[in-house]
This record gives structure tokens, C-alpha cells and sequence, in this order.
């Protein structure tokens, strides 16, 4: 059995999950991306962001709330700055003493930095329509294309290389078997990096139908390959932990190890990264 979501007569209901360290950059970021939300007609947005370090800063939470006119924006504070994915967990626990998952469609994590361009969420409205996805990922960029529709790419190289919170949308269904993200991994975290890998490849597991369009279709500062090693832990441990879940991930696994290798022959990591700490 199948459940196909249909929202004849009424709007899709998305819940977006965002932190946000204080800060004036990125208070400037985080107002971008509610104004790119408020353009958007097509979707019910609930949008809880939570604020840390906010004893260190002094703000008006209100110049944000008014900012979301066109939709529902929650915040929520805590004083000092945790790990990434500890963050987005403890947002999960908020978000789960108002609503149950199941009331939304579908779940997304964007930064504060990033954006989204006027067409993408109708896009996305009218590819769910099409092809009852149930997990969805594409790429970013600094200018991100106004694309209506490209072919399913989705593979397990394409979700290792393109999978991250912002870019990812996970429907509910799929989301409410992964639920929490693993605080091992993550940007402040023992593992530094690849909590977002270690999600979606857990929520991938699960899924029936993933689509991956391979164009930047949402905005975010471009990536800097040159210090991807910084990750390495994070990542490789995630790739350790799941290697022998199907054969594709274990040739990842693999490949990363041999990359591995490189960094350490070049200096750029120790050999102690290959350990990962839990």
C-alpha cells in the first residue's frame, strides 16, 4: 500500500527547521530567507528557528516575526551554541510539543544563510504531484537556476556528493523513521561533519521513491572543495557505520578511505580521524 499525498483544496504543509548563532551576519542572512519564504504562495510554511548564544547579543526577536507575513514563524532561543545536530534535535523536541509530524507533508532544515528562488516551491509542488516523492534533494549555488522540471537523477553517489540540509526535503512519513539526527556526528560535534550524509542516508533506506534534480535550484554561499578534509571524520564515520548496508555504500565507504589516505600522505588530516569517537 501507498499513501500519495493529494492537496486538492488545500495547500501542502511544510515545516522548516533553521538555527541561527546571533549574530548581525547572520540575523542579515536569516532575514533573506524569510523574505524568499513570503514570496511563496503555493505552500503552508511553519518555520521554527532557534536562536543561540542569545544572552551574548541583544536582538528583538520581533523585527523577524514581522518580517513572515505570509506565514507561520516560531522562535526559539538558547543561550549557549551546541553542536549542529543537537540544535536541530532539540527543535525537534519543541516542535513535537505543539504538533504531531504527521500534520505536515513534508520537512526541511535550511540554514539561516540560504535561500530560496521565487519558482522553486511551486516547482517542487507540481514534481510531488507528478511523481509522489518521498524524499527529494538537489544542488545549491551563490546563483541558483530557475529550472521548471529535469529528469530523476538520484543515485547513492549523487546523495553522498549533493545530500544537505539545505537541500534536502524529506516527506513526513519518511522523516517519522529517522526522526532524530545523530549527535555523534556534526559541525561542533565529536565527528566534525556528516550529520546531514548520516540522515539522509538513514532516510534513504526508507524511502520509496527519492528524486534528485542535479541543477543548484536553491541559493547558499558555494562551497570551497579545498577544505572539504575538515569533514573528513564526520563523514568517513558516518560511511564506516553504514558501509555494509548495501553495496553501493560500501564502495563509498571504500573510496573514502582511499581519499583518506590522500589527506593523510598531504598532511591535512591525522591518523586519528580515521577513529571515529562516540
Amino acid at each position: 500500500f501507498k499513501l500519495t499525498v493529494c492537496f486538492i483544496g488545500s495547500l501542502m504543509k511544510v515545516l522548516l527547521l533553521t538555527t541561527c548563532i546571533c549574530n548581525a551576519e547572520n540575523f542579515k542572512d536569516l532575514e533573506r530567507l524569510i523574505l524568499s519564504l513570503n514570496k511563496v504562495d503555493s505552500v503552508d510554511f511553519t518555520h521554527y528557528v532557534l536562536f543561540q548564544n542569545v544572552n551574548d547579543v541583544d536582538f528583538d526577536e520581533s523585527e523577524f516575526t514581522a518580517l513572515a507575513v505570509t506565514y507561520k514563524l516560531v522562535i526559539e532561543r538558547s543561550s549557549s551554541i551546541i553542536s549542529l545536530s543537537k540544535a536541530r534535535n532539540l527543535l525537534i523536541g519543541m516542535v513535537k510539543e505543539s504538533y504531531t509530524l504527521d500534520e505536515f507533508d513534508f520537512i526541511s532544515f535550511p540554514d539561516d544563510d540560504c535561500w530560496y528562488p521565487d519558482s522553486f516551491w511551486n516547482n517542487f509542488v507540481n514534481i510531488e504531484k507528478e511523481y509522489s516523492v518521498d524524499l527529494f534533494y538537489t544542488d545549491f549555488s551563490s546563483t541558483p537556476a530557475l529550472i521548471d522540471f529535469l529528469p530523476n537523477q538520484h543515485n547513492t553517489s549523487n546523495l553522498i556528493r549533493y545530500a544537505s540540509s539545505n537541500t534536502t526535503i524529506y516527506k513526513s512519513e519518511v522523516f517519522s523513521k529517522v526522526v532524530f539526527f545523530d549527535e555523534d556526528y556534526g559541525v561542533g560535534a565529536k565527528n566534525n561533519g556528516g550529520e546531514d550524509l548520516d540522515f539522509a542516508i538513514r532516510a534513504s533506506l526508507e524511502s520509496n521513491n527519492p528524486y534528485f534534480v542535479n541543477s543548484p535550484l536553491i541559493g547558499h554561499r558555494n562551497p570551497l572543495p579545498e577544505f572539504r578534509y575538515k569533514y573528513f571524520k564526520g563523514s568517513f564515520g558516518v560511511l564506516k557505520k553504514h558501509k555494509f548496508k548495501t553495496k553501493s555504500l560500501f564502495y563509498h565507504f571504500a573510496r573514502k578511505f582511499l581519499i583518506g589516505i590522500v589527506f593523510l600522505l598531504n598532511k591535512k588530516i591525522k591518523l586519528s580521524d580515521f577513529k571515529v569517537t562516540s
